[in-house]
């Protein structure tokens, strides 16, 4: 019992932090009822979370520095990409994007819930790429892409 307790409470103040965290970057103020205002907030939110999610928050599989550092790389050449289709369009000329899917290969339990938010959120940071959704019944990752390219489609290549 004492054991569960713990993990109840320290995923509280996990979440806590990180709420707060996401308080004072959106508010980017230092100023005392701003900072009290923050902290009710993120108990609020925290006490919500830990009640619909007990214990730790769960870490996505295939996390790695470099996934997510070529995430952001192709964010800036993905900008030029855009620019050619924004330039293009202008020109008169028809710019036509496509739907495309690719298998996903990881595991619909509780931490492959994780990884595909990962996949979603650094496969939509591209100016051209949307991931649409994730089917895990069938393994897929749709993908709406403005100019298609041939680069593979899970963002985080396994």
């Amino acid at each position: 019992m004492r054991s569960r307790a713990i993990v109840l409470s320290s995923g509280w103040l996990l979440r806590w932090a990180l709420l707060v965290a996401l308080w004072l970057a959106l508010t980017d103020s230092a100023k005392h009822a701003e900072l009290a205002a923050g902290a009710v907030a993120a108990a609020l939110g925290a006490t919500l979370a830990t009640a619909l999610a007990p214990g730790l928050p769960v870490m996505p599989r295939h996390l790695r520095l470099a996934t997510v550092g070529a995430a952001l790389g192709r964010l800036v050449l993905d900008t030029g990409l855009l620019a050619g289709a924004v330039w293009a369009r202008a020109a008169g000329k028809p710019v036509r994007g496509s739907f495309r899917a690719a298998r996903f290969r990881h595991a619909a339990d509780r931490r492959g819930r994780a990884t595909v938010a990962l996949a979603e959120g650094l496969g939509s940071v591209r100016p051209n790429r949307y991931v649409i959704a994730v089917d895990s019944e069938r393994r897929l990752l749709l993908v709406h892409e403005l100019r298609s390219t041939a680069e593979p489609l899970d963002p985080l290549g396994r």
